[in-house]
């Protein structure tokens, strides 16, 4: 028991060490980076559901490069990627804000009835 103690003891005073808020700042800007370099990556690998969802969070949390380009996607969901992605007015602002970009509006999308009765699942008659 105080041999596995003792193996968090170094990565404990490493995490102490890093709170001077230059650090802090270095650290949290190249996990960012790292974590939208992998939402770049999903995107060309056309996982494109997962890099919006990733983009999303980042974009949340506040980083430039991953808001502008999940604002992109939103905009271009329907037309581009056959989407609508998920968001709401107030992300879309903040997200446009973080990205030095005018705040989009949302616009309500109408579907066919076709498709909306195909989505709708089948009724049952009772006996």
């Amino acid at each position: 028991m105080l041999n596995h103690a003792h193996k968090w003891i170094p990565a404990a005073l490493l995490s102490l060490g890093l709170h001077t808020p230059g650090a802090m700042a270095q650290q949290g800007s190249a996990v960012a980076e790292r974590l939208h370099a992998n939402a770049v990556a999903s995107f060309h690998q056309g996982r494109f559901s997962e890099a919006y969802g990733r983009l999303m969070s980042l974009a949340d949390a506040g980083y430039p490069p991953s808001a502008e380009l999940a604002l992109w996607m939103y905009a271009n969901g329907p037309t581009l990627f056959g989407k609508d992605w998920d968001s709401n007015q107030e992300q879309l602002t903040a997200w446009a804000q973080v990205a030095g970009q005018p705040a989009p509006t949302m616009v309500a999308r109408v579907y066919p009835q076709a498709l909306v009765r195909a989505s709708l699942p089948a009724r049952r008659s009772m006996p």
